[in-house]
């Protein structure tokens, strides 16, 4: 091969056009909803319109009477038929030492409601309309109860309880750092700040809403069938092994997950939702191909919330501005059922990059999940990293505001230095390499951050207001999930195929990918195909925590070395003319 490719002008770091685009600009892209299957019935759900409310009754009997309708499915059936639970903040302990609670989240609600939007059945129909017509007519007997929705109120003494276990609605807790040491740290201190902070909650809501298709290859017996999902997931294997493993208790091979293409999905398609549990009970159930597509109510209503974190935060710093310790006790509000992942976030994840790019040697960090009737939370746009920023850039211009230092210089006295690297942040947190003092220093330059008293002189002038901020920002990637699969295939329809278990949802991944090939295999990025989406392929982590080309490309690149040293260079080089015959796949 040459030593400078003769395709390199379509590899990576080049200016190319996005592969996943024809298709997409042309209205041909295959998302859930653009999928539909002959004799397909159709579900939606029945949602409580109630934060806090016991079910005393659910009567189905006019419904199921109504014109189409196959099916109502309600939260008692499922517990009856042996379903799963979704996972909880058991993994945490409480302050008594005891394991983390919060109520059982079944895929439909059993005896309470706790969230508005929480479902409460199921209704299957020949057709969509038919299905909302019969979820008008099912009665549900409701006793309101009290409700508490804000993180402070439910922690306040008296406050109703979400979970009976959970005393003063706090289902976990965890404390980082040293206490003693950031006690004496503000004993000592020249300075000292305060905030109470709030990184409101928010609903992500996706360009494609979520959407499940449910096909059943019967096996002659109902435990022989065989169940095909096409999802609009980040995160194929996961949704299956949840879905096989923790809900349906059923062998893993009994399932396939296909992903077409996904319109947004930026963390809240990582996990499995009860909808999808719901369709694949129901599917199988019925024995029959069912199809849900959510509504924008039902994405805002039942979809993982982001953030809700209330924060009391505090610096100490010497008489010259350095950071002696950073002490934060936060509430983190995850909703009614304190689902494992939304505690995670808050209390670990979002952590681990609490001192971002400054060298604060001592923290002390108490984390609490707090439980109210709200949608449950989850990932979503940083999930963790952007709250915990947030905080300790209001306290760094807070600290400046207390020290009278210039915001820029007072960052500037406490950045972590090259030659610390490696450096272990005050969180265990490993940082392998970064020249934060360049970096920031480059910035200020090219926003003529001097010049700002000057351009303010001038907008007074005119009557006008102006103003400037400083932002650092710290990002780790990958989910501390280092290990990916993909699959290199060079057969002899003249393309080069990789398959990955990460998984496209706008951002141009595949094309990232095809680059990577190009550069690799010297072939032209139109022989080049890239496969995604198929557990039958399969498996891999999928993509989270912004790793699918930091994990997998670099994954990619190790595999394209690996595999032309098997000695196929010769038919690589044959692809252009389609002359390749032979095939070779590799898994890393």
């Amino acid at each position: 091969m040459s030593a400078v490719p003769k395709f390199g002008r379509f590899g990576s770091g080049r200016e190319v056009k996005r592969i996943e685009d024809p298709a997409l600009v042309r209205g041909k892209g295959r998302f859930v909803d653009d999928v539909s299957e002959a004799q397909q019935l159709q579900l939606v759900f029945l949602r409580s319109p109630w934060a806090h409310a016991r079910i005393r009754s659910i009567d189905t009997g006019a419904a199921l009477k109504m014109p189409g309708v196959v099916a109502i499915i309600t939260g008692r059936e499922i517990v009856d038929a042996g379903l799963g639970v979704f996972p909880g903040p058991n993994v945490f302990k409480r302050g008594n030492g005891l394991p983390g609670t919060a109520p059982p989240y079944h895929a439909l609600a059993v005896d309470a409601a706790r969230f508005v939007g929480q479902g409460i059945a199921a209704i299957v129909a020949q057709t969509r309309t038919q299905a909302q017509a019969a979820r008008d007519a099912i009665n549900v007997e409701y006793e309101d109860l009290p409700a508490i929705v804000d993180g402070r109120a439910a922690v306040a003494p008296g406050a109703t309880l979400v979970w009976a276990e959970a005393t003063n609605n706090i289902a976990s807790e965890m404390r980082h750092g040293d206490a003693a040491k950031a006690a004496a740290a503000f004993k000592s201190a020249a300075y000292t700040v305060a905030l109470d902070l709030v990184n409101q909650r928010l609903a992500p809501v996706p360009m494609e809403p979520r959407g499940v298709l449910a096909m059943v290859a019967q096996g002659g017996a109902p435990a022989q069938d065989r169940l095909t999902l096409r999802m609009s997931t980040q995160m194929p294997a996961g949704a299956l092994e949840a879905l096989c493993d923790g809900i349906l208790h059923i062998a893993q091979d009994r399932v396939r997950v296909v992903v077409g293409d996904v319109g947004g999905g930026f963390g809240m398609k990582t996990g499995l939702y009860p909808e999808d549990a719901m369709v694949a009970y129901a599917a199988l159930k019925l024995r029959r191909t069912l199809k849900w597509t959510a509504e924008r109510s039902d994405e805002f209503l039942s979809a993982v919330h982001g953030r809700d974190l209330v924060s009391r935060a505090e610096l100490a710093l010497d008489k010259n501005g350095k950071i002696l310790a950073l002490r934060t006790h936060s509430l983190a509000n995850i909703g009614a059922y304190g689902p494992m992942v939304g505690a995670i976030i808050q209390m670990m994840i979002g952590p681990w990059v609490s001192t971002s790019v400054y060298d604060i040697p001592v923290v002390d960090e108490h984390i609490q999940a707090v439980l109210t009737h709200t949608t449950p939370t989850g990932p979503y746009r940083g999930a963790g990293r952007p709250e915990n920023i947030y905080i300790i850039e209001r306290l760094m211009d807070a600290a400046a505001r207390k020290t009278g230092l210039d915001a820029a210089e007072i960052r500037r006295r406490n950045l972590i230095r090259p030659e610390q690297m490696p450096y272990k942040n005050a969180m265990e947190q490993t940082y392998d390499s970064g020249n934060f003092p360049a970096l920031m220093e480059q910035g200020l330059k090219l926003a003529d951050y001097d010049g700002f008293d000057k351009r303010l002189a001038q907008s007074k002038a005119r009557g006008k207001l102006r103003g400037r901020g400083l932002v650092t920002f710290l990002e780790w990637t990958s989910g501390n999930v280092f290990e990916e699969r993909l699959t290199v295939d060079v057969s002899g329809d003249g393309y080069i195929e990789v398959f990955t278990a990460t998984q496209q949802m706008g951002q141009g991944i595949a094309t990232s990918y095809a680059q990577l090939v190009v550069d690799a295999f010297d072939v032209p990025i139109e022989r080049v195909r890239i496969v995604m989406g198929d557990t039958d392929r399969g498996r891999g982590f999928g993509s989270a925590g912004s790793r699918s080309l930091f994990v997998a490309g670099s994954t990619l690149k190790l595999m394209a070395s690996d595999t032309i040293g098997t000695g196929l260079v010769s038919c690589y080089a044959a692809i252009n003319s389609g002359t390749c015959g032979s095939s070779n796949s590799v898994g890393m």
